[in-house]
């Protein structure tokens, strides 16, 4: 598994975690810790983290793994899907893609404990939530609720503080596994064994159907029971292989993918189905039926911590260090817990198994073995109940009833009797048996040891019966050779050909056309000793009557076949005909329940194909209704925009009559105040006569020029204005235009879409419809076909048995005599040929031999080349990726100085601008001499090999681009050696169990 599918994978179950706590927010604020995109990581996100200080309080680090990905952080840090796609980007190929095993290893079975512990926590609303799923509270608080949620989580904190090594990520991974495989084993169980035998021995049957049908669709999910693909047809695993195992992984990895990739492989599946699987199993029940399901629940945490409290000095032996007695701080504290009211709330002592000095691993690794051993006994308790009542399955309570009996008396009995003998209380269990008349395992024995003794009984009486079987088996085919060999009449031996089914006895007589062949052959040769010699036309003739008596059985059998076949085609003809009056008579009276039943059938299904073709039509309806309010809404759209329009060219006219009014109104203006200054000049020339000025008149003379120029200015002035606003006037309207043309190629391209689309759909419509009509008159020629398949195979076993009926007598007369004539002769010849035969083939096994020696050593040869190939392009590949890695390296450095060139440049002209640049002269200087350095070294120990390695343009770069920046081409400044990189060989192999 490729970088990519690591990381989607990881993406997909954080988001589906995500989804969960989002119908929890209290869960998610209490416990979890989600992370934000583009989260930048501090010091405190390390290792550094985790060192505990006594004078503050230290959150917990915001990372599942560290950097390098060899240290476990914190558990309930959920990563986002930017953060997971550059994770581990800078590290090695091995160490990236180890780090992301297990980051995947860590974030799925957490993601299946959650989703686990959310679905228990909401089956106490199996009926009310599938009726209302928007209820504003769906958790029952009998059920654990959120409390229980929460001291599970906590529960499983301390289990992974009490490792040995909390912050190996494999250890932490290990227990995750376990405890999801725990806690599935465990629901498996109680829904498959205990509720359903609860219901079964309370009479309660519809109980017992619904949890059953219920089963068989929602715990093959939970389990790990391969999932075959449907692909997986043509390409099946050879049968000795489980395709979850490393060797059909080794030897066929495709086939073994098919096998249990589920059914549609290679694609993106939702992995929050638990919940619904979990409801499925309970959500036919009632509210009484739920609670005994319930209480059945709460048992399995009971028996769970009787097996590890039973089984304690077995875990703790292992670790002779960690003999102390636990401390009691360890214990959770579930004062706020009323009462054992889910599998939530386990006990002190339970807990203090889990978190004490034994080892959380070997007491996870317990509960599973028992679990499974629990699932085995069960198996074969059903197997031998079914094969001692003879019945194919015990789904009654009277059956039951018989069961529990047989199976008190046959296994029960005997095991408990065995333990108690084993453990020297064989009195006080006689003494318990005869006072309570029920039978208890003796006191102080483990439910390991109880469960282990029954199935060790079971597989004793299931190998007796096998054994049983077998010879009886022997014995009947023993009498029936015995007795076909005791036959004195000449017919062959059909009582050892007929199958278990067959019912009919008849005998057929044995065919005598080669022992005739033989003895006509034989009336007329010569022995030489050795050979023997025949007269070719004593040979024709002996090879002619075998044509004519192979000619003369083959005539027997077609007529005996075609009798038999016009014997049964008559009582066919009889029987339909007789059917055919039976139907016309009840047709004729009242038509029978069953004619009306497929009457209401038929009017159903032609009820509901109407319905669909109206909700089809329906939908077409709405479909055009939305598309005419798009048509009319774009048509009173574009008559509103050929208004405004002629509206905007109205305006502009009017606006053009009033710029030419508001310049003629200033030209008269200018003219009248020009004839009333002329006027006023020329009064004041008469006043300045009248009463005798002295002023020169000079002034008076230049006015009337300025004034004329100055008109003349306004003028030319009035006459640019109203240019300019035509020229404006005139680009309004040429862009008005301009748009009007471009909404009419727009409108008309949506309607061509439109139409398209409607075309498109309407293609599709009756495609689907003839994809549906082809499928149903498929389906009803396969019907006709097995329908007549069957009709022909029965038809032909009654003419096999009518045509055996037939060449009994004549098959037995016949060939007896002829048989026990020719019985030495055959056998003469039967020696002689194996002898020949033996000959044969073994020149042929030295000639097999030979040819397997030579092409062994060519797939020797071959395989070695291949090795060596494969070498040569591992070597070239760590060459060519350490080369990159120092490019890389070297860009970022000479971004680095290039940054702080550019900020020396910014504070020169600041009090600090010496030292800045100083700074920065002394880094460029340290890092120019350093890379020189490594460059002579590498140019050294590589000598002429140096070869230059361009990057591929896949790779993608991981580094800002400096726009307005040259930045010197490296692969030509720098000639960057090619070596070959030598890594630590992993020690675990690869093997993709998730």
């Amino acid at each position: 598994m490729s970088h990519y599918a690591l990381r989607g994978q990881i993406i997909a179950y954080c988001n589906s975690l995500r989804a969960l706590l989002d119908d929890f927010p209290t869960i998610r604020d209490t416990f979890f810790m989600v992370g934000q995109r583009q989260e930048k990581k501090g010091l405190r996100n390390s290792n550094e983290g985790l060192k505990n200080d006594p004078r503050s309080f230290q959150p917990r680090p915001r990372r599942l793994l560290s950097a390098d990905g060899k240290v476990f952080l914190n558990l309930w840090f959920i990563p986002h899907p930017s953060e997971v796609l550059v994770m581990f980007k800078t590290l090695p190929e091995k160490v990236a893609f180890r780090a992301l095993k297990l980051t995947l290893q860590l974030i799925a079975p957490l993601h299946d404990i959650v989703a686990y512990l959310f679905s228990f926590a909401k089956l106490g609303n199996c009926p009310a939530w599938f009726e209302f799923p928007l209820s504003p509270n769906p958790l029952r608080g009998d059920w654990g609720g959120t409390e229980g949620i929460g001291s599970e989580l906590q529960e499983l904190q301390k289990m992974i503080d009490s490792l040995q090594s909390p912050q190996d990520p494999t250890l932490v991974s290990q227990v995750l596994l376990l405890q999801r495989e725990v806690m599935f084993l465990q629901f498996d169980a109680a829904v498959r064994y205990l509720i359903r035998r609860t219901f079964l021995a309370a009479g309660n049957a519809s109980a017992y159907r619904s949890v059953t049908d219920g089963m068989y669709h929602g715990l093959p999910s939970l389990s790990n029971s391969p999932v075959k693909s449907i692909f997986a047809s043509q390409l099946s695993l050879p049968q000795p292989l489980d395709p979850q195992s490393l060797q059909a992984f080794v030897l066929f990895p495709w086939r073994a993918f098919l096998e249990d990739g589920g059914l549609f492989p290679v694609t993106s599946s939702s992995p929050d189905t638990l919940e619904y699987h979990m409801q499925l199993c309970l959500c036919g029940l009632s509210g009484p039926d739920l609670k005994v399901a319930h209480g059945e629940l709460a048992g399995m945490q009971l028996l769970k911590e009787d097996v590890l409290l039973s089984n304690y000095p077995v875990i703790t032996e292992g670790l002779p260090e960690q003999q102390a007695t636990p401390d009691k701080n360890t214990q959770p504290d579930l004062s706020r817990v009323p009462g054992l009211r889910s599998q939530f709330q386990s006990s002190p002592k339970a807990s203090k198994l889990l978190g004490g000095p034994c080892d959380a691993v070997m007491s996870l690794a317990l509960l599973r073995s028992f679990l499974v051993l629990w699932k085995q006994l069960e198996v074969l308790k059903e197997h031998w109940g079914r094969l001692k009542l003879q019945v194919q399955d015990i789904n009654s309570p009277s059956l039951h009833k018989q069961f529990s009996e047989l199976y008190g008396t046959d296994i029960l009995y005997p095991s408990m009797k065995a333990i108690a003998r084993r453990m020297g209380k064989e009195d006080e269990f006689e003494e318990i048996l005869i006072t309570s008349q029920s039978i208890l395992p003796p006191k102080g024995a483990s439910e390991i040891e109880i469960k282990t003794q029954q199935l060790q009984k079971l597989l004793e009486n299931l190998e007796i019966h096998m054994i049983q079987e077998v010879l009886r088996k022997v014995n009947r085919e023993i009498t029936l050779v015995v007795s076909e060999k005791s036959k004195e009449q000449h017919t062959l031996p059909t009582d050892l050909w007929k199958h278990q089914v067959m019912e009919e006895n008849f005998s057929i007589i044995r065919p005598q056309i080669v022992e005739n062949f033989v003895q006509r052959l034989l009336e007329n040769y010569q022995d030489d000793g050795l050979e023997v010699t025949f007269r070719k036309d004593h040979l024709e003739a002996c090879l002619l009557s075998l044509g004519c008596d192979v000619m003369a059985r083959e005539r027997s059998n077609f007529e005996s076949y075609s009798m038999c076949y016009e014997h049964i085609l008559e009582h066919v003809r009889q029987k339909l005909c007789q059917k055919e009056k039976e139907l016309d008579i009840i047709r004729r009276g009242q038509s029978p329940p069953e004619d009306k039943a497929g009457q209401v059938a038929e009017l159903s299904h032609n009820m509901i194909m109407e319905i669909t073709a109206l909700r089809a039509r329906l939908t077409d309806l709405e479909e055009e209704n939305l598309n005419l309010k798009k048509q009319i809404r774009k048509e009173v759209q574009e008559e509103y925009e050929a208004l405004v329009r002629a509206l905007f060219v109205t305006c502009l006219h009017i606006k053009e009559k009033l710029d030419e009014n508001q310049l003629n109104l200033i030209q008269k203006v200018c003219e009248l105040i020009g004839e009333v200054r002329t006027e006023g000049i020329d009064n004041m020339k008469s006043l300045k006569k009248k009463w005798g000025s002295a002023r020169p008149d000079e002034e008076m003379k230049e006015n009337p020029a300025k004034q004329e120029q100055l008109q003349a200015l306004e003028q030319d002035n009035c006459s640019l204005a109203a240019l300019v606003r035509k020229l404006r006037s005139l680009g309004h309207w040429r862009l008005v235009v301009q748009q009007a043309h471009f909404r009419g190629q727009l409108s008309r391209a949506e309607k061509e879409a439109v139409q398209t689309k409607k075309e498109g759909l309407n293609i599709k419509l009756m495609a689907e419809r003839e994809v549906v009509l082809f499928r149903q008159q498929l389906l009803a020629l396969r019907q006709a076909l097995a329908r007549a398949h069957a009709d022909n195979v029965k038809m032909c076993r009654r003419q096999e048995n009518q045509a055996q009926l037939l060449q009994e007598l004549e098959h037995r007369v016949t060939q007896e005599a002829l048989h026990r004539q020719q019985l030495g002769l055959m056998k003469a010849s039967s020696m002689e040929k194996l002898l020949k035969d033996v000959e044969q083939k073994e020149q042929h096994l030295q000639l097999l031999t030979e040819d397997a020696k030579r092409a062994s050593k060519l797939g020797q040869l071959q395989q070695k080349k291949i090795q060596r190939e494969l070498r040569q392009v591992r070597s070239r590949l760590a060459r060519e990726r350490s080369v990159k890695l120092d490019a890389f390296q070297w860009v970022e450095e000479l971004q680095s100085q290039l940054i702080d060139a550019e900020q020396s440049s910014t504070q020169r002209n600041s009090p600090g601008g010496l030292i800045s640049q100083a700074h920065y002269s002394l880094s460029s200087a340290s890092t120019s001499s350093r890379h020189t350095q490594q460059h002579l070294l590498k140019t050294q120990l590589m000598g002429s090999k140096i070869t230059r390695i361009q990057r591929p343009k896949t790779v993608p770069i991981k580094h800002k681009r400096t726009d307005h920046i040259f930045l010197p081409n490296v692969a030509d400044t720098v000639q960057l050696p090619a070596f070959q990189v030598q890594t630590a060989p992993s020690r675990t192999p690869f093997r993709p169990d998730w």
